[in-house]
């Protein structure tokens, strides 16, 4: 029983950040548009000048934070939701049990592409967002917050008896 709560509050928790994360975002909209300009417009970046991935068009940029908010949406909503599946399941059958943790794991799945994927590969490999002074940020906590999500998806992953 105990693992199985656990299962639901840690899937709760990356859920409620992510969706701090993508609220945030949309109420400084404006500025979350001109950070991603910033960090694919390859300035302030010194020690590897030379940045391989081209700045994008705005247009680009809009789908890119489409696809990010998207993501933390995916993660936050279908995290609750799938956090709220497994405590009601807390105390049946091992295969029921199994059988609902589809959400949780698109939830936390989404999250990994979200901040690995994209932050950690997109912009901090391609886009070199490591060398800029407003990157470092985002640089650690995508680390940090994909490395939740994926602990998260490897327990809940594992299979209940």
């Amino acid at each position: 029983m105990i693992d199985r709560l656990l299962k639901a509050g840690s899937t709760a928790s990356v859920a409620l950040m992510a969706l701090l994360y993508v609220a945030h975002n949309i109420a400084n909209l404006p500025q979350a548009y001109d950070f991603f300009v910033y960090t694919t417009s390859h300035a302030d970046q010194q020690a590897y000048p030379v940045t391989l991935l081209p700045v994008p068009p705005k247009f680009l940029i809009v789908i890119g934070m489409v696809l990010v908010f998207s993501l933390e949406l995916i993660a936050g909503l279908g995290g609750l939701y799938g956090a709220w599946k497994l405590f009601t399941l807390r105390k049946a059958s091992g295969a029921e049990f199994n059988a609902g943790k589809t959400w949780a794991k698109i939830a936390m799945g989404a999250a990994v592409l979200n901040w690995w994927g994209l932050f950690q590969g997109v912009a901090v490999a391609g886009y070199q967002l490591w060398q800029m002074p407003l990157g470092q940020g985002p640089f650690d906590g995508s680390w940090v917050y994909g490395g939740m999500a994926m602990m998260t998806l490897i327990y809940v992953s594992m299979r209940d008896d």
